[in-house]
């Protein structure tokens, strides 16, 4: 099996994962009740569901970690992409939020979008690597931090959709991949080799902060899909230019190769658009899967229901 291939099975099975933890997070906040006098994280931990999909991010990003010591930092990052169809299956089976028309042609165009992309460009790895500077990649932690900043600041809005936090997220995750490929880089000097450089502590520190603000952002979105669209955008574009700028990775840069991936680029931004573009749905009264029947007329409703239907007619 080649090294591109092993790369892009793994990253698939990745993608999987990370997509089902979004959702399953998206779960964790729904069932953590109305508690306006607490915290985000504080609601969070007691949520075991919030816990599952904690377990699925790690285990999808060990395994992001493994595909990029196998192969092309740009394959690696653009396979992610099949995360989108992950989440919106799984924001159907765990949220019973069925996908409308619309959503799907939205979901299989941003899809399709980014893999004409891929093919368009045809990225092989390179005979050598050339890793980033420390200063580059402090520059880059520093940038990615303060753009982090801005877009959690700007959330605060309550017209706020979380397209900002999503583009944060997607920037923040294109960064660790880059500091991540590093790592696996040097760990062929030893496992001493990676502690000298900061490749390893911009992981440490962007990672989980990137990972704290997606939980922002799929609480903000109208659907945790269309947020994820925006971050499978911009991580692989951040690939793509780390990949062929620092580790001698190649593409295919012909007129034809360009028409196409800029094509392909635009159908990205329109399927991003179609997604993004329905109505906030209803808050749910509880957090019943598309399995479970709904309760019987007659039936006595829960006290949250009732709680609701009073702050509604209120």
């Amino acid at each position: 099996m080649s090294g591109t291939l092993a790369a892009a099975l793994v990253a698939g099975a990745a993608a999987v994962l990370l997509g089902t933890s979004s959702a399953a997070q998206r779960r964790g906040m729904a069932t953590g009740g109305d508690r306006p006098r607490t915290g985000l994280l504080a609601t969070l931990v007691r949520s075991g569901w919030w816990w599952v999909g904690t377990a699925a991010s790690v285990g999808g990003l060990a395994l992001q970690f493994l595909a990029l010591t196998l192969g092309s930092l740009i394959v690696v990052q653009t396979t992610l992409v099949g995360g989108i169809v992950a989440t919106t299956l799984a924001e159907w089976l765990l949220l019973g939020r069925a996908p409308s028309r619309r959503r799907w042609a939205g979901m299989a165009l941003t899809t399709t979008g980014l893999a004409t992309v891929l093919l368009a460009l045809s990225p092989t790895a390179g005979t050598a690597a050339r890793l980033p500077s420390a200063m580059a990649l402090l520059l880059l932690g520093g940038v990615t931090l303060a753009l982090s900043a801005g877009a959690a600041w700007r959330a605060r809005s309550p017209a706020a959709t979380g397209i900002a936090l999503s583009i944060g997220t997607g920037l923040g995750y294109g960064v660790t991949a880059i500091a991540l490929k590093s790592v696996g880089a040097e760990l062929a000097a030893g496992w001493a080799a990676p502690l000298g450089h900061p490749a390893l502590w911009v992981a440490v520190v962007v990672g989980p902060l990137s990972v704290l603000l997606s939980q922002h952002a799929f609480r903000r979105a109208r659907a945790v899909a269309a947020a994820v669209s925006v971050i499978v955008v911009i991580d692989p574009v951040v690939g793509l230019l780390a990949g062929v700028t620092w580790f001698g990775e190649h593409v295919v840069v012909t007129p034809t190769s360009l028409m196409t991936a800029l094509a392909a680029a635009a159908a990205v931004v329109v399927g991003i658009v179609a997604s993004h573009s329905e109505p906030r749905p209803p808050a749910p009264t509880d957090d019943r899967p598309p399995w479970r029947p709904a309760p019987e007329h007659g039936t006595t409703p829960r006290r949250d229901q009732v709680l609701v239907g009073a702050r509604s007619s209120g």
